[in-house]
């Protein structure tokens, strides 16, 4: 379902001179990067946003009525090649991301919400002999509704999770259980 823009913000975008930015809080496997599609750094709620200006896009964010789990890609352009190996090794899948939508004016933010919340899922790295770029699929955290649980209807599995049940006791012997109709 679509969302409202805070009063906040939309009192900035009347009244203001702003512009729009997105800030991204990506959590790798040697930390929290936080990252933000102006140029220079950029300090808010305590964390400082490295510029990466046009070297970073962010893909669609849609939303809508159905229930469904719709994702987004972040791309990063003008890696250097000699940082291939580092790069690969600090992308964690599953990791948290918080994307914000933010409105930048007289060198600050003045407003800022929430976009989209998800995981970091398989990223793609086409590379040339001048420059790489990686783009991280983003997955909403319903993806995980889509996904088998690998539970099994067994005393067995039921008693690993809660042991004193045994509300499965008997399903093992139902398998070889030969039932005769008889009308």
């Amino acid at each position: 379902m679509p969302r409202t823009l805070p009063t906040l913000m939309l009192d900035d975008l009347i009244t203001n001179a702003v512009q729009p930015c997105i800030l991204v809080d990506l959590t790798l496997t040697t930390g929290v990067i936080y990252i933000w599609s102006g140029i220079g750094t950029l300090t808010y709620s305590g964390h400082d946003y490295l510029g990466v200006g046009s070297l970073g896009t962010l893909g669609d964010i849609t939303e809508g009525t159905d229930v469904k789990a719709d994702g987004t890609t972040i791309t990063l352009s003008g890696i250097d090649p000699a940082l291939l190996n580092d790069c690969l090794n600090d992308i964690q899948l599953g990791a948290p991301v918080t994307i914000w939508f933010a409105l930048f004016g007289d060198g600050a933010l003045t407003s800022i919400t929430k976009l989209c919340v998800g995981t970091v899922d398989k990223p793609t790295i086409p590379i040339s002999p001048d420059a790489i770029t990686i783009t991280l699929a983003i997955e909403n955290r319903m993806i995980n509704l889509q996904r088998a649980s690998n539970r099994r209807y067994t005393s067995g599995d039921q008693n690993y999770y809660y042991p004193d049940d045994s509300g499965f006791l008997h399903v093992e012997e139902l398998g070889d259980i030969a039932l005769v109709w008889v009308p």
